[in-house]
């Protein structure tokens, strides 16, 4: 990763980025195709982020930038509390669904002493593309069915089992992408520093929607109460709407990590540099 082909070490404005194109287009974005910048050379005073991709072991990343010279926005216990569903959830558990995390996939009858189906099951960290039939589990067959898969799936094996209480949301799409989970009224809201730097649809398939005026507040306020709790510096958080119009927190990440969903990656950045010299941001 360090000095390597579609590897970037700049600096934009006063922040250090290492970044690596992923190939992904939610995710990757040339800084150096809209912003001034230079390259990074010797040891800088300031935090680096990174935006690499999906980090596999975020301690190794921080050893190799520290016998550098460098170190990273985000402390290894940051990035946890940020990325891992057993470390924010009992910060969070106010303002998102009951959720139980379990080292191996576990059996149906220790899920049953604290959940009733439809359950919603994921990773510890993310879920396979959203697979519609490996995270909303609707009886004993189907849960049976997950237990068998998981090994073999890629995105899953590796992970720690969370099983969550499946809480119905608000739905602007669930016909477009059958195989899908149903696309909810769901938004990704992005925070440096705890201050709001960009909200966008989380969902970029399907029909198009928007954060209508009236929910902005109260939607907007919940995700601000999870970065406020959180606190790490860099922060995506998905809030969604239920069918019972209370708005709820989906999932919670380190921003490094996260893709801009239907979030502008441009307007992103500019807010960010705008509130890294202590400026707020519209």
């Amino acid at each position: 990763m360090w000095r390597h082909e579609n590897t970037d070490f700049l600096m934009l404005d006063k922040i250090p980025i290492l970044a690596k194109e992923t190939g992904i287009a939610v995710y990757d974005f040339r800084f150096r195709d809209y912003f001034p910048c230079h390259s990074i050379m010797d040891a800088v005073d300031q935090p680096v982020l990174l935006r690499v991709g999906g980090i596999s072991d975020y301690s190794d990343i921080a050893s190799m930038l520290n016998e550098r010279g460098f170190r990273l926005l985000l402390s290894e216990q940051e990035h946890d509390r940020a990325s891992l569903l057993e470390n924010w959830y009992p910060l969070l558990e106010k303002l998102t669904p009951y959720s139980v995390t379990y080292e191996q996939f576990p059996p149906l009858e220790i899920v049953l002493q604290d959940f009733s189906f439809p359950v919603f099951i994921k990773g510890n960290r993310q879920t396979n593309h959203h697979k519609k039939s490996q995270c909303i589990i609707n009886n004993p067959d189907m849960f049976r069915r997950l237990a068998s898969e998981w090994q073999k799936e890629k995105y899953l094996h590796w992970q720690k089992i969370a099983v969550r209480e499946y809480v119905p949301l608000r739905i602007v799409d669930d016909v477009s992408f059958p195989n899908m989970l149903p696309f909810s009224y769901e938004f990704r809201v992005f925070f440096w520093k705890q201050q709001m730097v960009g909200c966008g649809k989380y969902w970029c398939l399907g029909q198009d929607y928007i954060l209508l005026e009236e929910d902005k507040e109260q939607a907007l306020g919940v995700a601000q109460k999870a970065a406020c709790i959180l606190n790490v510096p860099f922060l995506a958080v998905d809030i969604a709407k239920t069918q019972q119009e209370e708005w709820i927190v989906v999932e919670v990440n380190d921003g490094q990590e996260s893709g801009y969903a239907g979030v502008n990656a441009l307007s992103l950045w500019s807010n960010i540099i705008i509130a890294e010299q202590g400026k707020d941001t519209v």
